[in-house]
């Protein structure tokens, strides 16, 4: 954060990446580590994602104003799960079955929506990889959370509503 104020204040309002993230704030973990603190910041409107970028594969961030006021109010106090940065959380078979259920819903209302053949295809792949996840025997959340945030799902009606569902159903199992 303090980079990101930093560069900001220096008159460079450009977003900047991971590995210039871990340079020049002398992070050592690896990247995963930084996206999920990024994702962590991001959440509580510290930084902000480009997401044009992250479609391909990367992302771009910047920090906000309220970035900028938690930086120079000296207040740096920030709670997160061990859970989000593990990615270990203990579901219930319950929990994942409503999870399960909240993708099949998802899948319906792609099948029909409006959305043009590539449109649909990419869709369904996002959600089918999802399923997957879910059924590994120990899932990857954080991977499940990145793909159900896919800018290809928020721009479909209906979409949003099952997606805030099944996070909440992760994010109590994370407070528990």
């Amino acid at each position: 954060m303090k980079y990101l104020h930093d560069r900001l204040a220096g008159g460079d309002a450009r977003y900047c990446t991971i590995p210039t993230i871990k340079k020049n704030a002398k992070i050592s973990g690896s990247n995963q580590y930084v996206l999920t603190l990024t994702d962590d910041l991001e959440t509580v409107g510290y930084i902000i994602t480009r997401q044009a970028y992250q479609i391909s594969g990367g992302r771009l961030f910047q920090i906000t104003a309220a970035g900028i006021d938690f930086i120079e109010t000296g207040q740096r106090l920030v709670s997160v799960q061990s859970a989000s940065w593990t990615g270990r959380l203990d579901l219930s078979e319950n929990r994942k079955n409503e999870i399960r259920g909240k993708l099949a819903e998802i899948l319906v209302i792609i099948e029909k929506s409006r959305l043009s053949n590539s449109q649909r295809a990419n869709a369904i792949a996002i959600i089918e990889a999802t399923e997957k996840l879910v059924e590994t025997p120990d899932p990857l959340w954080p991977e499940i959370m990145r793909l159900l945030r896919s800018p290809v799902l928020s721009n479909i009606n209906g979409v949003a509503g099952l997606v805030l569902a099944i996070v909440g159903l992760i994010l109590t199992a994370a407070t528990m």
